[in-house]
């Protein structure tokens, strides 16, 4: 199995759909945000502040490079495609997807207390739209597969996944 690595906006579900994903197909997950706060010891919020984006991204993509050799699901952060050399790396993989409307997103975001994220916090509902929109394209640019997820029940969004993974191959 080739790796599938699960990009999109905060809330759009990478998470959840890379947990189910990877169960369904008996494959191992990678969640490349639990792994980061693993290695560098504390909430990636504290490491932002402390060490700035820059290094936080080096990280990431040292991760992401690691985390290809290994056959899974890799749910990554969602600025890993702000990188150049991420765009690269990601280039010729099984990319997908996972978009949600803009308010959707915001929504779950606001609502998710256990994942509070950096650019949550210091930002406005406003601010994180454009974010959003920001980089919408490169997520469209990088995906060999695009799922909707705004509506959606996790069972379904793994469903359509796998389907269209077979069809790909």
């Amino acid at each position: 199995m080739e790796s599938i690595v699960l990009i999109g906006f905060m809330g759009a579900g990478k998470t959840t759909i890379s947990k189910e994903l990877a169960t369904k197909l008996n494959a191992q997950v990678v969640d490349m945000d639990d792994v980061l706060v693993e290695r560098i010891g504390q909430p990636i919020s504290d490491y932002f502040e402390e060490h700035g984006e820059a290094s936080f991204r080096e990280h990431e993509t040292n991760l992401l490079k690691e985390a290809l050799n290994e056959e899974s699901v890799i749910a990554t952060g969602g600025g890993v495609i702000l990188q150049k050399e991420n765009q690269q790396v990601l280039s010729d993989k099984l990319v997908v997807y996972l978009k949600a409307d803009a308010n959707v997103l915001v929504k779950r975001i606001r609502e998710d207390k256990v994942n509070v994220r950096p650019l949550a916090i210091k930002n406005d509902d406003g601010d994180l739209k454009r974010l959003f929109f920001s980089r919408e394209k490169l997520y469209e640019k990088l995906a060999k597969i695009t799922v909707d997820t705004s509506e959606k029940l996790p069972k379904d969004i793994v469903s359509e996944i796998i389907q269209q993974v077979e069809v790909a191959s």
